[in-house]
């Protein structure tokens, strides 16, 4: 389903997006500054002396040279924009939102959690299923020179970076850094996944290189990201369950109670202090966790991640089946 955004709506979406990313470029300084601040936690100056050794190791294979990363912006709270994802409330069917030149998306950013919240009300008053994150980081595809933000760094209640920090920003940085290699007009769920995947295999790659999967740092790292596997796995399992009683034979008001008794049952599993829906798990999938055939062809280019994007170069917006096409795998095995 494509929503256009009414032209109240466009108009202030562009103006804020334009003043939220003014806003940010404005209070940049260069990491050279920062690092040389006294008043800098020692363990962010070790950090970002480091960050030019992830932007060249992420060239290195293969990943587009840019200006980004080399400036630093300090946030004052944990999210760069506000995610807005909405979906029918017994189907997965979720709104797109279209702009000019990029395409349409299935979720909306804004920088002001208020202006998040009052764009997704109106869709909840329709009874649509809608869901409100905030985000520690975004590209912007290589329109403006994207800055480091503090909200990319994992830090305790103290401001203090914390021990991951080094694998966690490194898997952010060629997260984002992938999305300016590599982009396909109107599909989300491919430019997600893949940048996924590829993050997740260069970092590995480089603890490998440097022979520090044994490192403390690695350790806690996988530690946290086996929960994080563990919640997006069963998020994804949550999504397939749920469109199997969507696609059932019964009425709706059967539907939504099974879909609030499953909901119900998978929060009280899993801990979950927040609400679960359809378009929160929308989200999920949008960063599957399913390989989607892209280690297979990453080996048939012996691992080689400069190969590998210059072959996934050549996808073209028709080489899938339609607009934000969840189904990858057919896709991925035609290369």
């Amino acid at each position: 389903m494509l929503t256009s955004l009414s032209a109240c709506s466009s108009v202030y979406f562009l103006y804020q997006a334009g003043e939220g990313q003014l806003r940010l470029m404005n209070r940049a300084k260069p990491l050279d500054s920062v690092i040389q601040d006294s008043r800098s936690d020692p363990g962010l100056i070790t950090l970002l002396a480091q960050l030019p050794e992830m932007k060249k190791f992420g060239e290195a294979n293969g990943l587009k040279p840019t200006p980004n990363y080399t400036e630093y912006v300090k946030l004052d709270q944990d999210a760069v924009v506000y995610v807005v994802t909405v979906s029918e409330a017994l189907q997965f069917k979720v709104k797109l939102f279209s702009f000019p030149v990029v395409g349409s998306f299935n979720y909306i950013g804004w920088f002001k959690e208020k202006d998040a919240r009052n764009f997704a009300r109106q869709f909840e008053e329709q009874g649509l299923d809608v869901d409100v994150r905030g985000a520690s980081a975004y590209s912007t595809l290589g329109w403006f020179k994207d800055p480091l933000l503090s909200s990319m760094i994992p830090m305790d209640g103290q401001g203090k970076v914390l021990d991951t920090a080094f694998p966690e920003l490194m898997n952010v940085i060629i997260h984002e850094s992938v999305h300016a290699t590599l982009y396909i007009k109107n599909q989300s769920y491919f430019n997600e996944s893949i940048a996924s995947f590829i993050a997740d295999f260069l970092t590995e790659k480089y603890f490998r290189d440097h022979n520090k999967l044994e490192s403390p740092e690695w350790k806690h790292y996988q530690e946290h990201r086996a929960y994080s596997d563990k919640v997006r796995i069963r998020m994804a399992k949550a999504y397939q369950d749920l469109k199997k009683i969507y696609d059932s034979s019964a009425n709706n008001d059967e539907k939504r109670a099974q879909k609030a008794a499953y909901l119900k049952t998978m929060k009280e599993e899993m801990h979950f202090r927040r609400e679960v829906n359809n378009a929160t798990l929308t989200q999920f999938q949008t960063y599957d966790p399913t390989d989607h055939g892209f280690s297979q062809l990453l080996k048939k280019n012996n691992e080689d991640v400069r190969a590998f994007l210059k072959v996934l170069s050549k996808l073209k917006p028709e080489d899938f089946k339609h607009p934000q096409d969840e189904e990858l795998r057919d896709v991925i095995e035609k290369l």
